[in-house]
């Protein structure tokens, strides 16, 4: 008798060993990125050249660019850069 309840406790204990090394756990974890459309642009350079009484050359490039950017949610976003660079001989 007791070394059939013996079996059966040692039988049990194996079963659930068996049970609990087939139990298995999974995680899913997924990103997207979002990126603005580019912006639609346009670019507008101009050149001025001046020189004064005593010689000296002053050279005054700007360039302004002007665009729409769309943002992931939808929205217009209007933008415009201006950079002027002067250079002196």
């Amino acid at each position: 008798m007791f070394k059939t309840f013996l079996m059966a406790a040692v039988t049990t204990g194996l079963l659930t060993g068996a049970a609990v090394a087939q139990t298995t756990s999974s995680t899913t974890t997924s990103t997207q990125s979002t990126t603005p459309a580019p912006a639609a642009s346009t670019v507008d350079t101009s050149t001025r050249r001046t020189t004064d009484a005593n010689g000296v050359t002053v050279d005054t490039s700007t360039t302004t660019t002007t665009g729409t950017l769309v943002t992931p949610s939808g929205d217009s976003i209007s933008t415009r850069k201006s950079t002027e660079t002067t250079t002196v001989r």
